[in-house]
C-alpha cells in the first residue's frame, strides 16, 4: 500500500503531533511505501496524493488543514485527518457547512464527536503508543548518576517537565515549588519570553532544543508536574504523562484537565490538585510513590497501534 504523510516528520519526537506522526510513519515504512509532504509543500501534496492508496494529515484541524483536505480529497478518496486535539473553531465553522469528503482518527471520543463526516466517511479511535523499552525505571545507584550528570544534588528531590515553554502551558507553576530541585526540558518550539523569565528568575533549569536522551531526565525525577490547565494547550493524551509514568515516575497533574483520568496507572500513580499553591505539600506523599517498576498501565507498542491504523485504514480501500 502507498501511504502519503501530510506533516512534520523529522525524527524530532519533542512536540505531540510530531511524536505520533514520526512513530506511525516509521512503522508504515516497514510493509508499505510511504510518501512525505510538508503542510506548505503544496505542489508535493498534489503529486503524493495522485499516487497514494491512502493520505494521512497529520496537523492540528484548523483553517489550513480544512484547505489540504479538501484538495487532497479530489486525488485521493482515502484520506484521513488524525486528530490528537479537538479541532479549532474555524476548522468546525467550514465543515459544519460544507463536511469534508475524509475520514478521521482520533486519540480520544470528545475531540471528534461533533465533527460532521459525510455519508461513507468514518469516525475511529486509536491510541497512543510508548517505547517501554526506552522509557524505563532505573536503578536508585542509576538515578544518583544521572543526578549527578545532570548537574543536581541526588540527596535532594527534582520535579521535571518535558514539553513547551509556551503560552497557556502553566509552566509558571514550577516557579511555586520550593521544596524540591526543578528542571524543564524544552522544546524550543512555541517559545514564550515572559515564561522563560518567570521559570529563570526562579532558578528554574530548563534545557531548551532537542535531547536525543530525553529518557535519562525522566528516570532520574523523583515526580512529574504536568501543570496545563486547558486541553486547548497540548494534545489531548499527553505523551509526557505516559513516558514519565512508564519510568516509575509519579505525576501530579490538575482536576481541571480531564483527560489525565483517561491515562491509566497504578493506583495512586497521578495525583491531581487544584491550584498551584498545593504542590508544596503534596510533594513528599508523591514522592514516596517512585518506583523502580512502570507506573503506566500496559499500553501498546508504536507496532501494535500502527497495525491497528493500517488495518482501519485498509478497510476502506476494500
Amino acid at each position: 500500500m502507498v501511504i502519503h504523510v501530510i506533516g512534520t516528520v523529522n525524527g524530532q519526537v519533542n512536540e505531540g503531533m510530531r511524536n505520533v506522526a514520526t512513530h506511525l510513519a516509521k512503522e508504515f515504512e516497514k510493509e508499505n511505501t510511504v510518501l512525505y509532504s510538508g503542510l506548505k509543500q503544496i505542489p508535493q501534496i498534489v503529486l503524493n496524493a495522485r499516487r497514494a492508496d491512502v493520505t494521512m494529515i497529520f496537523a492540528r484541524a484548523n483553517k489550513l488543514v480544512y484547505t489540504l483536505a479538501s484538495i487532497v480529497t479530489k486525488m485521493c478518496r482515502n484520506t484521513w485527518i488524525v486528530l490528537v486535539q479537538k479541532p479549532d473553531s474555524d476548522f468546525m465553522a467550514r465543515n459544519n457547512k460544507h463536511p469534508l469528503k475524509c475520514s478521521y482518527l482520533s486519540i480520544t471520543e470528545g475531540d471528534m464527536k461533533d465533527v460532521k463526516v459525510v455519508s461513507g466517511c468514518k469516525k475511529k479511535l486509536f491510541s497512543v503508543g510508548i517505547k517501554a523499552e526506552k522509557f524505563a525505571p532505573v536503578s536508585a545507584e542509576q538515578r544518583k548518576m544521572l543526578k549527578q550528570k545532570y548537574g543536581f544534588d541526588p540527596s535532594k528531590p527534582l520535579v521535571i517537565h518535558v514539553g513547551h515553554c509556551s503560552k497557556g502551558r502553566g509552566l509558571e507553576d514550577f516557579a511555586k515549588i520550593h521544596t524540591a530541585q526543578r528542571m524543564v526540558v524544552a522544546s524550543g518550539m512555541f517559545e514564550d519570553e515572559n515564561v522563560v523569565r518567570i521559570l529563570n528568575e526562579a532558578k528554574v533549569k530548563i534545557h531548551k532544543g532537542y535531547l536525543e536522551n530525553v529518557e535519562e531526565v525522566y528516570q532520574m525525577a523523583d515526580a512529574y508536574l504536568f501543570p496545563t490547565r486547558s486541553a486547548e494547550f497540548v494534545i489531548s493524551i499527553p505523551l509526557s504523562v505516559m513516558e514519565a509514568l512508564s519510568c516509575g515516575v509519579p505525576v501530579i497533574g490538575y482536576k481541571s484537565f480531564e483527560n489525565l483520568n483517561e491515562i491509566t496507572g497504578s493506583e495512586g500513580a497521578i495525583t491531581l490538585v487544584d491550584n498551584a499553591e498545593q504542590l508544596d505539600k503534596v510533594l513528599p506523599e508523591v514522592i514516596k510513590k517512585k518506583s523502580d517498576h512502570s507506573l503506566l498501565e500496559k499500553t501498546g507498542s508504536w507496532c501494535e497501534v500502527a497495525q491497528s491504523v493500517l488495518r482501519m485504514v485498509r478497510e476502506e480501500n476494500a
